[in-house]
C-alpha cells in the first residue's frame, strides 16, 4: 500500500539527506551539461566575473569539497553529543525529537548536497582547458553560492544544536508537538459528517452476532491506523470494522488488533479465500514498527514530557524546577485533550451507516497514566504535589462537568499517596491552598475537608 510504503520511508533518518543528495546530483549534472554545450553562449550573456579559469575552479571547488566535508564531521560530532544529552539528562525517548528534527535533517542533506556537487563538477570539469588560461568555467561559481549557503545553514545548525540542549524550550517543543496532534484530529473531525463521537443506537444488535479477528503480521508498535481508509474497505465489504488496538499500543502475531462484523445476515457468510482477502487488506491500513512514532501518538508525547518531569526530580539531577515547569504544561496540554473530546470516533458512509469504530484512551487513563509515576517518585516533595494540584486546577478551567469530576476524583489519588509525615505546618498550609483552589474550579468546595479528613492539610 502507498500509504504504508510513504509512512515507512518518511521515517527513516536518510530520507530527506538522500533527497538532497539527489537534487544535488541532478544540478551538477545539468551544470556540467551546459558548460560543455552552451559554453559561448554564457561568456557572451553572462558578466564575466561568473567565469573562472581551469586552474582556478578546480581550487575552488576542491576547496569546497574539503570544507564542507569537515562541516558534516563537526555536524555529526555536535549531533552524537546532543544525543548523549538527552539520553543522560531528559529521555531516551526525546532522542528522536532532535535526530529526526527537520531542521537537522535538513542541515545535513545541504551538506551532503554542497558536497557531492563539488566532487562531481571537479570530477567531470572540462580538461581540455587546462593551461589555456581562459576563463570560460562557471561551474565554480556555482560552487561558491552553495559553499555561502552552506555555511549560513552551519551557523543556523549550532544555534538549533544550543537551543535544543535548553530544556526549557525542549518541553516547549514537546508540548506543541501533542497539542498539533490534538489540533489536527479535532478539526478533521469537525470539518467531516461522517466523522462522529456518538455510536448508532443499535451499535449493540449490530455487534451482537459472529465477528472476525484480524491479527498483525507482525510485533511492535502501532504507529499509524488508516482510518478513512478502512471506513471505506468497510463500506466497499458491507462491513463494520473496529479498532481493538490503539495507536502506540505494543502488539505481537498473537494480538486481535481488529475485528469486523458482516451487516447483512441474510447473505451467505463469508467463505474462507474472502475472509484472508478482508484480512490482509485490513492489515494493509495499518503501520507496526519497533519504535513508537512521535506522529499520532498522543499518549506517547505525554510520556516524553513525563518522563523529562522524573529525570528533574531523581536524585542524581535534582532539579525539581523544571520538573514543575514540566508538570504545568502537562496540565496545559491535558486541559487541550479534555475539551477535544477524542476518546470514542464512529466513522459513517455516505448512507449514513457504521463503518468503522476507533474507541480510544479514555481521558481517566491518560490522567493516569501521565501522572501516577509523578506521584510514586515525588510523593516526599512537596513541591511535586503542589504542581500536580495545579496542573489538575489548569486541566478543570473551562472543561465539561464530567471532566471535572474525574480530576476531583483522581486528587484523591494523588494526595492519598503522598507521604504526609514529611509535611510540616507550612507545608500543609501550601497544599490546603492548593486543594481549595481545585475544589472551587470543581465545585466541591463542600466536600473538601469532608473527604481529606484532615489534620493533616487543614490551616488550623
Amino acid at each position: 500500500m502507498k500509504f504504508k510504503f510513504l509512512h515507512n520511508i518518511e521515517n527513516k533518518i536518510y530520507f530527506i539527506p538522500s533527497i538532497y543528495a539527489i537534487a544535488a546530483t541532478l544540478l551538477s549534472i545539468l551544470v556540467i551539461f551546459i558548460e560543455y554545450q552552451y559554453t559561448e553562449t554564457l561568456v557572451n550573456v553572462l558578466p564575466s566575473y561568473f567565469f573562472t579559469s581551469y586552474d582556478l575552479s578546480k581550487t575552488i571547488l576542491s576547496t569546497i569539497a574539503g570544507s564542507l566535508f569537515a562541516m558534516i564531521t563537526v555536524s555529526f560530532s555536535t549531533i552524537m553529543v546532543v544525543l548523549t544529552m538527552y539520553s543522560s539528562q531528559f529521555s531516551p525517548r526525546t532522542m528522536q525529537d532532535f535526530l529526526k528534527n527537520k531542521v537537522t535533517l535538513k542541515v545535513l542533506g545541504i551538506f551532503i548536497a554542497g558536497f557531492i556537487y563539488s566532487i562531481l563538477t571537479l570530477l567531470f570539469i572540462d580538461d581540455s582547458l587546462q593551461g589555456s588560461g581562459e576563463s570560460t568555467i562557471f561551474s565554480a561559481m556555482i560552487g561558491v553560492i552553495v559553499a555561502i549557503v552552506c555555511l549560513g545553514y552551519f551557523v543556523y545548525f549550532i544555534h538549533h544544536a544550543a537551543n535544543s540542549v535548553q530544556v526549557n524550550l525542549l518541553i516547549e517543543n514537546l508540548k506543541e508537538e501533542v497539542i498539533e496532534i490534538v489540533d489536527s484530529i479535532e478539526a478533521r473531525n469537525n470539518s467531516n459528517d461522517q466523522i462522529r463521537n456518538d455510536p448508532p443506537e443499535n451499535l449493540k444488535e449490530k455487534l451482537d452476532h459472529k465477528s472476525y479477528d484480524v491479527h498483525p503480521k507482525q510485533s511492535g508498535y502501532i504507529q499509524v491506523i488508516y482510518d478513512i481508509e478502512l471506513t471505506k474497505l468497510a463500506d466497499e465489504y458491507d462491513i463494520i470494522i473496529r479498532a481493538e488496538k490503539m495507536i502506540g499500543d505494543y502488539v505481537t502475531e498473537n494480538t486481535i488488533v481488529f475485528k469486523f462484523w458482516q451487516l447483512n445476515q441474510e447473505v451467505e457468510e463469508f467463505e474462507k479465500e474472502e475472509i484472508e482477502t478482508i484480512e490482509n487488506k485490513i492489515i494493509d491500513n495499518l503501520v507496526i514498527n519497533n519504535e513508537r512514532s512521535k506522529k499520532n501518538d498522543i499518549e506517547f508525547g505525554l510520556l516524553k514530557l513525563t518522563e523529562v518531569a522524573l529525570r528533574a526530580i531523581s536524585p542524581g539531577i535534582n532539579d525539581p524546577n523544571t520538573a514543575i515547569f514540566c508538570i504545568n504544561q502537562l496540565g496545559w496540554v491535558l486541559s487541550r485533550i479534555a475539551v477535544a473530546n477524542l476518546e470514542n470516533t464512529y466513522y459513517y458512509n455516505d448512507k449514513d451507516e457504521l463503518c468503522f469504530i476507533l474507541e480510544d484512551i479514555s481521558f481517566w487513563d491518560l490522567l493516569y497514566k501521565t501522572f501516577y509515576q509523578l506521584s510514586h517518585y515525588g510523593n516526599q516533595d512537596v513541591s511535586v504535589a503542589g504542581s500536580i494540584i495545579d496542573a489538575l486546577v489548569i486541566i478543570a478551567e473551562g472543561s465539561p462537568k464530567d471532566i471535572k469530576e474525574q480530576v476531583w476524583k483522581f486528587s484523591h489519588y494523588i494526595l492519598g499517596g503522598f507521604d504526609k509525615n514529611v509535611l510540616e505546618q507550612e507545608d500543609k498550609k501550601f497544599l490546603n491552598h492548593k486543594i481549595y483552589r481545585l475544589a472551587k474550579e470543581t465545585g466541591n468546595k463542600e466536600e473538601r475537608e469532608k473527604y481529606f479528613q484532615v489534620e493533616n492539610f487543614k490551616i488550623n
